[in-house]
């Protein structure tokens, strides 16, 4: 893996981050979504760069009360493949950590099995189902959830 840094997402990182998040799913956020969680109390939006500081992917984490959810995270389709969802996912759980929560949680389609096994190697569980949650195409959402105090050291 090429020379990769983790930062904290800014203003004028938006564009890209849009334009990652439309390459990415089929009902993607929109700007102002990201624009607000930019700007939410508990909310932190990590970027992945490469070696020539270019934005690779992105993850979105809200902390609130103990408990913390991933609220996006995206790798741009070009490099998928090669370790970089899985830098931003420990990202968004060290984030979790610091922000004080004990667990965490977060929705996946259920046929993105490519994102389900990454959310398992990292301590997540499947803990339920949500009905015809996603659009574009219909389908289920499976629930997980990951102990911070026992996921060990992933």
């Amino acid at each position: 893996m090429t020379d990769i840094q983790l930062r904290l997402c800014t203003e004028m990182d938006l564009d890209t981050v849009y334009t990652i998040e439309q390459r990415s799913f089929s009902t993607p956020w929109s700007r102002e979504s990201f624009q607000s969680a930019l700007t939410a109390v508990g909310t932190e939006i990590w970027l992945l760069t490469d070696e020539n500081e270019k934005i690779r992917g992105f993850g979105c984490v809200m902390t609130i009360a103990g408990d913390g959810e991933v609220l996006n995270i995206a790798v741009d389709p070009d490099y998928r493949g090669m370790g970089y969802g899985d830098k931003l996912l420990l990202a968004l759980l060290d984030s979790a950590v610091r922000n004080e929560a004990e667990q965490v949680f977060l929705e996946v389609r259920e046929s993105n099995t490519a994102a389900r096994n990454l959310y398992e190697k990292h301590g997540f569980q499947p803990i339920g189902i949500r009905k015809r949650y996603y659009s574009n195409p219909t389908e289920d959402a499976v629930c997980m959830c990951c102990d911070l105090q026992n996921r060990g050291n992933n």
